[in-house]
């Protein structure tokens, strides 16, 4: 590594000075303290000038980061910057560009504050004349992104098309320069449908226009089944409740014109017209359904313009016949080789270089899983969280998850801005953050807090989850680069475990089963041998007795939970092994097993407790041994009590299961 001069060095320094006092207002941002932020620039004109400073490791100003902010915090800066007199100022409030080439005017178009946009574009009648101004409309990123494009590429439909309305070359923007994606592709790779049918309504020429794979918007929709999947049909319940607020047809009049234009006449309407109950389930049935229409019209625009199904032609040379196995062996780069089954097994995302030592502190301390140094670190430099390494680029994200450091990854989840930042960033393999969640080459499954495979299994669908929540939807369907998705690596990393975990559930509940059947057993013999015996007519004697009363609820309660359990465990010996069972089905039904069984052995303790008062209170010599018994109560519970629900029970059962097969074969 090549020294750095003394010009860079002074740089650097100066670089870091700058950060160094920016950081108070960047702690404010990034943990949503817009009061305190907005205080700190009220200190003077000397802090109203720093609103164009530097606040970022990506050279991001406080004008940046407002623009995701609530409205009136971005509006509260505007104020301030319409109170510059120096038009250089203003100038690079509105032109100044951060790592990523993003002025102020692209991060309001993202966060679709409409209002905000509308300022900042009276305030360029201020500075039009200034020598070397540009246009905010025109200016493109590193990306070759508009405002126009990112605000489509963040669904925000109103902005859309407010900015296409100040646009006289709107071809111009309707492209990102980087890979050649048209802004309706961009709009359907994000799921924003709405925002997509007003841009093919507008501008039919997109619907045909074709990226750098040569995929249209038809092709790159058909490929998102997610899109098109049921969120409320998982319990009888909710789909009741969903067909029962789901509106007929009636609730959306045709077009009287035939097609969608009286829809789309007012861009947004359905959006903001879009009904709210105060029920959080229902809103979001509601709001499913209205994306159900969007998404219906969208795909009826479409097919109607999308002709691409007529170009494909069939070869005429070198045409493979029919085969169920593909037996091409072939290696490419990164590591990945081809195998007979047709499915790439790839190493590039477990060969990332593992040492440390070219990483930062805060790096290094997230693959480690010392989240004391991490605290301090984001708590002094706060703005290192921005650092990634440079080799892999992975930044702390990629590490917390590829490590599974949970604590790690609670902390960064806090700071929700931080976290949608990070999340959205690819490493050099091209896996995403849900690709790292997927893997287990950074770390053991074994070592996991949890016994038994199927609650490591458990564990792991969990993990996914959990990261799946903090990741952008449209990110689940990304193959890396050996043209492998998260849940493709998944399955693949994971083959073993489910075996394991399919043979280790099924021995559980069958000895469980075992020990369940047993106690019912003896509960359902002990309610016909009531203590004291019958009467001639067959009423039992002590009946009268307050503890024949305890005798019979507890008898009941353990045939009852012992029944239960029992039924419990052979519905898991019937189920389905398959991954997304053990994320939530298996697992439960095995501690409600367990639950079950546990009452029901308590519930017999007491049976017999209760049987013994019983027969020394008839014989009228019962208190000393009362004493005995009911001290030996509470020890024997406890003494349960210290199985671990999750180890012990299962363990102990397969004792006892083995116990009595050894029993049986001798006899």
């Amino acid at each position: 590594m090549e020294e750095a001069s003394d010009a860079e060095l002074e740089s650097i320094e100066s670089r870091g000075k700058a950060l160094s006092i920016a950081k108070e207002p960047y702690e404010f941002a990034m943990s949503g303290n817009w009061e305190g932020l907005k205080k700190f620039y009220k200190k003077g004109d000397k802090k109203t000038e720093e609103i164009v400073g530097q606040l970022t490791m990506n050279n991001d100003t406080a004008l940046h980061v407002a623009a995701f902010a609530e409205p009136k915090v971005l509006e509260f800066f505007i104020s301030l910057i319409k109170a510059y007199h120096e038009p250089s100022l203003l100038c690079l409030a509105l032109n100044g560009q951060n790592n990523h080439g993003n002025t102020v005017f692209h991060e309001v178009a993202a966060s679709g504050n409409l209002n905000a946009a509308k300022h900042f574009l009276e305030l360029e009648n201020r500075v039009e004349s200034e020598p070397g101004y540009q246009r905010v409309l025109k200016i493109e990123n590193k990306l070759g992104e508009t405002p126009l494009y990112r605000a489509a590429a963040f669904g925000q439909t109103k902005v859309v098309e407010y900015l296409a309305s100040k646009m006289e070359d709107k071809e111009l923007h309707f492209k990102r320069k980087k890979d050649e994606i048209s802004i309706l592709h961009i709009a359907v790779i994000g799921q924003h449908f709405e925002t997509a049918l007003w841009l093919a309504k507008n501008y039919p020429c997109l619907a045909n226009g074709e990226e750098s794979n040569g995929l249209t918007s038809l092709q790159l929709l058909a490929q998102m089944p997610s899109a098109f999947r049921p969120k409320f049909r998982k319990s009888i319940w909710t789909m009741l409740l969903y067909k029962c607020i789901s509106p007929s047809t009636d609730d959306f009049p045709p077009n009287q014109k035939g097609d969608l234009e009286s829809s789309i006449s007012q861009p947004c309407q359905s959006s903001c017209s879009r009904k709210t109950t105060g029920w959080r389930r229902i809103d979001n049935m509601l709001e499913e359904m209205q994306n159900r229409k969007i998404l219906s019209e969208l795909i009826d625009l479409l097919v109607k313009e999308d002709y691409s199904w007529a170009k494909y032609e069939e070869p005429t040379d070198n045409i493979k016949t029919f085969t169920l196995v593909y037996s091409e062996v072939e290696k490419g780069a990164d590591n990945c080789v081809r195998k007979e089954n047709g499915i790439s097994t790839c190493t590039g995302i477990s060969q990332t270089v593992k040492s440390t030592y070219k990483y930062t502190p805060l790096l290094i301390a997230t693959c480690t899983g010392i989240s004391q140094i991490v605290k301090m670190m984001l708590k002094v430099h706060p703005q290192s969280v921005d650092v990634h390494d440079i080799d892999n680029e992975q930044n702390i994200l990629h590490m917390a998850i590829k490590h599974r450091r949970l604590a790690i990854f609670n902390i960064l989840a806090k700071r929700k801005l931080t976290t949608s930042r990070l999340a959205n960033r690819i490493d050099r393999y091209g896996n995403t953050i849900l690709h790292h969640a997927a893997d287990t080459g950074f770390y053991s499954v074994d070592a996991q807090w949890v016994s038994g495979p199927a609650f490591q299994l458990q564990e792991e669908l969990r993990w996914m989850a959990r990261v799946e929540k903090i990741m952008p939807p449209h990110y689940f369907m990304h193959r890396n680069n050996q043209g492998v998705t998260a849940k493709e690596l998944f399955e693949s990393k994971h083959s073993s475990l489910l075996t394991l975990a399919k043979g280790w559930i099924k021995e559980t509940a069958q000895s469980c089963s075992t020990v369940a059947a047993l106690v019912a057993t003896v509960a359902y013999a002990a309610a016909f041998t009531v203590p004291g015996g019958n009467d001639n007519r067959g009423v039992p004697v002590l009946r009268h007795s307050p503890f024949f009363i305890t005798f019979a609820i507890s008898d009941t309660i353990s045939l009852i939970c012992s029944l239960t359990s029992l039924g419990t465990f052979l519905s898991i010996l019937t189920s389905p092994f398959e991954y997304e069972n053990f994320h939530h089905s298996l697992p439960f039904r095995l501690h409600l097993g367990f639950a079950l069984l546990f009452f029901s052995l308590v519930a017999t303790m007491l049976t017999f407790t209760a049987t013994i008062v019983l027969l020394i209170h008839h014989q009228k010599t019962w208190t000393t041994s009362l004493i005995y018994v009911v001290a030996f109560l509470p020890v024997s519970v406890f003494g349960l009590t210290q199985f671990p629900l999750y180890d012990g029970f299962s363990q102990g059962f397969k004792y006892i299961s083995k116990t009595i097969k050894k029993i049986k074969r001798s006899g």
